[in-house]
């Protein structure tokens, strides 16, 4: 069972209707009143971050749900999918990267942001990518250490995994300082404590964000 596909962008198109969409899907699977609840989050999460993405892009919303494979359950699978394909052409896109890079101080702090920094890579090219990871370090773009180099995602030639990066963090949140910082993002973040699993693909500027929860009905 899925909903309708929905056309959205970070200019606000369909961000009103895929809250409703996702409101009403709630409802026609019976969810709890906490499932509804922690869809809605999930919902609202996703779509901020698809709302702060720079530059101009297409993307698709739906939500996909799956029974559990036990008979005897009534509880199932809820997937948010995402995906966006960049709008721009090569001296768009270069133009867009420069003042991107140029404007940026700080490493993205939380782990939507940093999410959001993939996406935007992922629509804009993957050599800025490899920029990213090495001006953020052993933050979210560390491909090898924290789960890039996994591509069973709709034959992504790039994929990201929450659980693998949270795997890589909690090895390594004692060892140094910006490790122990990204666990304690972590430990804040909605998505992160919601969700059983996200997962970002990359291929030749098309994105995939998949958010994955698991509900008792």
């Amino acid at each position: 069972m899925q909903t309708e596909k929905i056309e959205i962008d970070n200019s606000g198109q369909g961000i009103s209707r895929a809250m409703e969409e996702a409101d009403q899907f709630a409802q026609t699977l019976q969810l709890s009143k906490k499932g509804r609840f922690h869809l809605r989050l999930l919902t609202e999460e996703a779509l901020e971050m698809i709302q702060a993405v720079a530059g101009g892009f297409k993307a698709t919303f739906w939500l996909e749900w799956r029974d559990s494979i036990f008979r005897w359950s009534n509880n199932g699978t809820c997937a948010l999918h995402i995906d966006a394909v960049a709008d721009l052409n090569y001296s768009g896109k270069q133009e867009l990267i420069s003042v991107s890079t140029e404007g940026r101080n700080t490493a993205p702090r939380g782990i939507m942001e940093k999410i959001r920094e993939l996406v935007e890579a992922g629509l804009y090219g993957m050599e800025e990518s490899l920029k990213f990871q090495t001006e953020y370090g052993t933050g979210i773009l560390d491909y090898g250490n924290l789960g890039m180099l996994d591509g069973g995602m709709s034959q992504a030639l790039y994929s990201w995994s929450m659980q693998k990066y949270k795997e890589g963090v909690a090895g390594s949140k004692s060892q140094n300082e910006v490790q122990a910082e990204a666990w304690d993002e972590l430990e804040k973040s909605i998505i992160a404590n919601i969700a059983d699993e996200v997962r970002v693909g990359i291929r030749n500027g098309s994105v995939e964000l998949v958010i994955v929860k698991e509900f008792e009905r």
